[in-house]
């Protein structure tokens, strides 16, 4: 397993759909332009993890002004899923990116993931109609 910077290969076919695994209702319009828009952001870093030369999983990473990083998104190919991508995704933005606090808004389908990666998970309630989302924190030792 190997994490590289993925950041300007977002237009590539392979990094587009790991985009999408990230999205709810994908469209190839919608990866294109969250594709397109990460690659503008000066404050965005994207990483791609790499098994056996195959780019696997995506995490995108947004430094915050106040310190530390948001999770963006993260998208593991489904074949791969649960073997561990996600969560040294998370695990290697954690130790070379966040220099502080990593944090992730989520809804209530990822809490369980966060929470196994040793976050803490807050609710922050209905924020829309319907949806409740979780505020994940993961504070350095």
């Amino acid at each position: 397993m190997k994490m590289i910077d993925a950041k300007s290969r977002l237009n590539d076919l392979c990094m587009l759909r790991l985009l999408s695994y990230s999205q709810y209702r994908p469209t190839p319009e919608k990866s294109a332009a969250l594709a397109s828009a990460y690659r503008a952001a000066p404050d965005v870093q994207v990483l791609a993890c790499v098994v056996n030369g195959r780019a696997v999983g995506l995490i995108v990473v947004r430094r915050c002004p106040e310190g530390g990083c948001e999770i963006l998104r993260i998208g593991v190919d489904p074949s791969q899923r649960r073997h561990g991508i996600g969560a040294a995704l998370v695990a290697f933005a954690a130790r070379r990116l966040a220099k502080g606090e990593l944090r992730a808004e989520t809804d209530g389908d990822a809490v369980g993931f966060y929470r196994a990666c040793g976050f803490s998970v807050v609710s922050l309630g209905e924020k829309y109609p319907g949806c409740v989302r979780y505020l994940c924190r993961l504070i350095p030792s």
